[in-house]
């Protein structure tokens, strides 16, 4: 598994309508993809405490 902390890129773009087109592009894709991630990091943690729900003994975390 790799994890990307800091990514840079640098584009040459030529005329003003081409860096904001770049741009609109981009945050729009960027959004989406955090939203997808922030889903997928919910779901695991929703699917981490379910999994650890029958593990507990009572008393200690379990069911009350």
């Amino acid at each position: 598994m790799v994890t990307i902390h800091n990514l840079d890129v640098t584009f040459d773009v030529e005329g003003e309508g081409d860096s904001a087109t770049f741009s609109r592009l981009f945050e729009r894709h960027i959004e989406a993809w955090c939203r997808r991630q922030e889903r997928e990091t919910r779901r695991r943690q929703a699917s981490e405490e379910q999994r650890g729900l029958g593990d507990r003994p009572a008393g200690r975390g379990g069911a009350r």
